[in-house]
């Protein structure tokens, strides 16, 4: 299936927009679809538009992404041309921990204009 894997980095003032394009089977379209998604988690979050806008969207391109390539039948044993291994689901991955970044900034902001400083 023709679909796009988007990945995003925020680094403080500039950032990174990846995209990987093609038709992907089942099982490398979601590898690269879980790989791509994990990073983001972990590095996407590091600027402040990132944190906001490009991060968020990114995560929702890649869900739905997912999903299609989820439709796709498995691959059939014996087709041409190696296979990438799905590897591990996204939540049992450390990278999932970068979920965590917006929340703690969130928790953080709102102790900060509760205490008046």
């Amino acid at each position: 299936m023709d679909v796009t894997v988007r990945g995003h980095q925020g680094i403080l003032i500039v950032m990174r927009f990846l995209t990987m394009k093609g038709p992907f089977c089942r099982n490398c379209g979601i590898a690269l679809c879980r790989e791509m998604t994990g990073n983001t988690l972990w590095q996407g979050w590091w600027s402040p538009f990132s944190l906001f806008f490009f991060t968020p969207f990114t995560l929702i391109w890649n869900l739905a992404a997912r999903i299609k390539l989820s439709n796709l039948p498995a691959p059939i044993p014996g087709q041409p041309g190696p296979q990438l291994d799905p590897g591990k689901p996204l939540y049992r991955r450390p990278a999932v921990l970068g979920a965590l970044i917006p929340v703690l900034w969130f928790l953080f902001v709102t102790y900060r204009s509760m205490s008046g400083a």
